[in-house]
């Protein structure tokens, strides 16, 4: 420091005094660097999300669409049974579950069912008689199935597995306790879905961006605020882990 027997108190002080300005500029300015960083990715975030829920609004508005169109066009001019059960069944696929006549867990559960008798590969469910969807809106419901029936439609086209499953519960960690959904097969894992063959090790999140289905899972995940997870290993099957904050 400075000796008092050489620098006099005057200009000690007024050393002192500018030094201490100086400090409390710089830290001013990085606080202000920091803030305006902040701001920017925030801001980018809720460009993000809300580019993400234009989105999948317009997906959503085509698939009902397009539903429409087979419904009530070509599905008339079908004399063929099994073409017209199949267009049925595309056009169910597409359009959104009624959740003011059927509750989510009857949906998943009845998607499971039908997935089975689409594809022939069991699907056993278990949905927690105690897990509460009420705090949910409608909108995100619908997220939370089309990202399931996402998983299904990617184990039947990739995993060549004869076994899935599902599980949703609480994740009992959080109070109120999170909401996890769980869609799992006994295939081929991440390697065996285009675009990721170059996956190696337990957790595929970083392999996970490619495919135009698993990005909708994930542009799904972001409007939500929910975590969503790959869990694979070579040869052992695919997780895909689904944790939904539940307010």
């Amino acid at each position: 420091m400075f000796d008092e027997r050489i620098v006099n108190p005057l200009e000690f002080y007024t050393i002192m005094i500018w030094l201490f300005v100086f400090i409390i500029t710089f830290l001013m300015l990085s606080l202000c660097y920091v803030f305006l960083a902040m701001r920017r990715a925030l801001e980018r975030e809720t460009q993000t999300r809300e580019f993400s829920i234009l989105t999948i609004e317009g997906l959503e508005a085509e698939r009902r669409r397009v539903s429409r169109e087979l419904h009530d066009t070509v599905l008339p001019l079908v004399p063929d049974p099994q073409v017209s059960d199949l267009i049925r069944s595309i056009c169910t696929e597409l359009m959104p579950p009624d959740f003011a006549r059927l509750s989510l867990k009857d949906s998943l559960a009845d998607l499971c069912m039908q997935f089975t008798q689409k594809t022939g590969i069991e699907c056993p469910w278990v949905i927690e008689e105690e897990l509460d969807f009420s705090s949910i809106g409608a909108e995100d419901q619908l997220h939370l199935y089309r990202m399931v029936q996402e998983s299904l439609t990617n184990i039947e086209k990739h995993s060549g597995a004869e076994r899935a499953s599902l599980i949703a519960r609480s994740s009992g960690r959080t109070s109120p306790a999170n909401i996890l959904i769980c869609v799992s097969d006994e295939g081929r894992g991440l390697r065996s879905i285009p675009g990721l063959h170059s996956m190696s090790g337990l957790n595929g999140n970083a392999a996970a961006k490619t495919g135009l289905g698993m990005k909708s899972m994930r542009q799904r995940a972001a409007i939500l605020g929910a975590k969503l997870d790959f869990i694979s290993e070579s040869g052992n099957g695919l997780m895909v882990r689904i944790e939904l904050p539940n307010a």
